[in-house]
């Protein structure tokens, strides 16, 4: 009898975690310690809230955007993910080929794409020459994908760092609307290559967010 399998698609961060434009900020210190006397062990965490593998939500680029608890439990469950596989270089722009986009099935709810570039993460390069989305690809997307609710990839984010301004009009797309895509940044995908059964996501529950860690439950 074959058993489920469950894989985490988010890191676990840490002070070495990378953050956008190089950024450090991850901090977890000792609070009471078994070891120095006291009666339990606890722990002190401070963060960006874009930190990890991490969600954008509307609020993000828009005043009047969504927050984080705009979004109902219902909201994170997924059962018609989608993989897409492809190499994506240093800065490029991405953009894939209608044959390929019309492979992506209309009703898929999250769309998770891999590029490999997940093996440069405890690198410069991750950050500083990350591949980001092209506005053709984002305007595809909104126009040709309307049951879409996530789009997650192994890049520290939607924008490539050396092309910024292009990036920002790409969230707005994204984020922008009646019907907002929300973006999912620097998944770990080194452990899958076929498009999961089902997902399950779950954010830090605090409110008024504009993005916030996610962990990330790939059902196969």
């Amino acid at each position: 009898m074959k058993l489920n399998k469950h894989i985490f698609l988010s890191y676990f961060m840490d002070g070495n975690t990378p953050l956008y434009g190089g950024n450090k900020g991850i901090i977890v210190q000792e609070d009471r310690s078994i070891y120095n006397g006291d009666t339990a062990n606890t722990k002190k965490i401070s963060f960006p809230n874009h930190s990890g593998t991490h969600i954008d939500f509307p609020n993000h680029f828009f005043i009047s955007g969504k927050t984080s608890e705009k979004y109902q439990a219902d909201f994170w469950f997924f059962s018609n993910p989608y993989l897409i596989q492809i190499i994506a270089e240093n800065d490029e722009l991405i953009n894939i080929s209608d044959e390929l986009f019309n492979t992506i099935p209309s009703n898929t709810d999250f769309l998770i794409l891999k590029t490999g570039f997940g093996v440069y993460r405890n690198l410069e390069r991750y950050w500083n020459n990350n591949p980001g989305i092209s506005l053709d690809f984002a305007i595809k997307l909104k126009q040709k994908a309307p049951k879409l609710k996530i789009i997650g990839m192994d890049l520290i984010s939607v924008t490539s760092f050396q092309n910024r301004a292009i990036g920002r009009e790409v969230h707005k797309i994204l984020l922008g609307g009646d019907n907002p895509i929300l973006l999912v940044e620097d998944m770990n995908l080194q452990l899958i290559n076929s498009s999961p059964k089902s997902l399950t996501c779950l954010p830090i529950l605090i409110n008024g967010l504009d993005g916030s860690p996610i962990t990330i439950v790939a059902h196969y």
